[in-house]
């Protein structure tokens, strides 16, 4: 069990690292409440005072655990199928909660022989319907500081059961399949552009009227949601779900969906379509017992506000000079009024920021320094900036010109993330090793030469 959680941790990691930029600018819950692709978790979340909510229909095939050594397959294949509603509110920026609940039916094939399913053997065929457990969570979202488009999430949920009392009725019938105690859910994920792995853990309530364990479940996935069109996203996702623990439990087994969600304009409403199959039972046996399932829903999520326009302060109006009218006066001249003053004259200010190794992230010098810049921009509403990223002479010109890049754009993000500089007041260039202003030749010259300049011209003149 510890070699297998290994390696499909080890493969969530590598696909997880293989992204692109541009991330999606809308954002839309999952079939489990939380702001996902189909049923997994990205590490996105509403803004604050955003709210959101969902309705999903679902069919998923499956297989039980054997009832005897040398089971067919086929004579253990059962379905769920249901209806999830949610609800989503961002408290903050950074931190949300969630609500998920609704219901489900779990019915068994028609060669059914006998199969367990969550610890308890069921020898007979049955048609069960339950509530869902309602999923109540609350998930953290952030992002690093040198890339903004690198996003990490962390939740929490508590799954709650409805249906609670035996699983089987006096009469023999089937009152519930899923266990009477709640459970407990946490996990991760990363985010990067379209692409998003995660990783979960189910924690199961043990039940009290039977003497067995119930497994946990480890839950493993990467995803991608590719926008093809501005109100049209297609995305794909792929789980593996290991049973771990536990007396019996179902095979471990993977899961592919692949659909499109489509936004009514930019209304925030959405519709969400994907075919579902279990890859596991589609790869050991084809088509039968039957592997295909599907995923529907329509969802609302605000659609994101524009970016505010650029604040555009008019210049000051010349004062306008009245001469009073001169006494009459046949022996003396007329003295015209002064000229009003001249406009004060535009000024140039220069500071530099400086960068460890190949680094782009800001040090606290570097900040204090920006807060400085900051300040003069705050009291001249006309003045702009241009910020130039420089590196040393070490590596290839290409790298160098984009950390130079980097480096001007960490700055400009600063001013205009800490300080709310509008952004359009401010021009990046990355000029990498160009333009040397220190001695290359020396540790010190190189130190010096990891540099940033920001150029404020000030129109005011003050």
């Amino acid at each position: 069990m510890m070699a297998k959680r290994t390696a499909l941790l080890g493969m969530l990691i590598c696909l997880a690292g293989a992204v692109l930029y541009g991330q999606p600018a809308v954002i839309a819950p999952s079939a489990n409440g939380d702001i996902g692709l189909f049923t997994m978790t990205t590490a996105d979340g509403p803004r604050a005072g955003q709210f959101t909510m969902g309705l999903y229909g679902w069919y998923a095939p499956r297989l039980a655990a054997e009832s005897f050594a040398g089971q067919p397959d086929g004579t253990r294949w059962f379905v769920q199928y249901g209806a999830t509603g949610s609800m989503g509110l961002g408290l903050t920026n950074w931190w949300s909660v969630f609500v998920a609940g609704g219901g489900q039916v779990t019915r068994t094939g028609g060669g059914w022989e006998g199969g367990i399913i969550t610890g308890n053997l069921y020898p007979t065929a049955f048609n069960v319907s339950e509530g869902q457990k309602v999923r109540l969570g609350t998930k953290v979202s952030f992002h690093s500081e040198n890339d903004t488009d690198l996003r990490f999430g962390l939740w929490l949920a508590g799954l709650i059961p409805i249906t609670t009392g035996s699983a089987t009725n006096e009469d023999g019938t089937i009152n519930r399949v899923q266990t009477g105690r709640g459970d407990w859910e946490w996990g991760g994920a990363v985010s990067k552009s379209w692409f998003t792995g995660m990783v979960s853990y189910t924690l199961a309530g043990q039940p009290t009227d039977v003497d067995v364990r119930v497994p946990n479940t480890l839950r493993f996935g990467v995803g991608a949601e590719i926008p093809v069109m501005p109100n049209i996203h297609v995305i794909a996702e792929g789980l593996y779900n290991v049973f771990d623990g536990g007396d019996f439990h179902e095979p471990d087994y993977g899961q592919l969906n692949v659909g499109a969600r489509v936004w009514f304009g930019h209304t925030g409403w959405a519709l969400s379509a994907a075919l579902s199959s279990n890859l596991s039972m589609l790869f050991a046996h084809g088509d039968n017992p039957n592997p295909w399932g599907g995923v529907m829903g329509i969802t609302y999520a605000a659609w994101p506000p524009p970016p505010p326009p650029p604040v555009v302060v008019p210049a000051a109006a010349e004062p306008v000079v009245e001469q009073p009218a001169a006494a009459p006066a046949p022996a003396q001249a007329v003295t015209a009024a002064p000229p009003p003053p001249p406009r004060p004259t535009p000024r140039t200010t220069t500071d530099e920021i400086f960068f460890d190794g190949k680094s782009a992230r800001l040090t606290n010098i570097a900040k204090a320094v920006l807060d400085g810049v900051a300040l003069r921009m705050k009291n001249d509403l006309n003045s702009t900036a241009i910020v130039t990223g420089y590196t040393d002479n070490t590596g290839a010109e290409k790298a160098n010109e984009e950390l130079g890049m980097k480096r001007a754009q960490a700055a400009k993000e600063y001013l205009v993330t800490r300080h709310g500089i509008d952004p359009g007041r401010i021009t990046t260039v990355g000029k990498g090793a160009a333009e040397p202003a220190y001695d290359n030749s020396t540790a010190e010259g190189k130190a010096k030469n990891r540099r940033a300049t920001i150029v404020v011209t000030l129109v005011s003149g003050t």
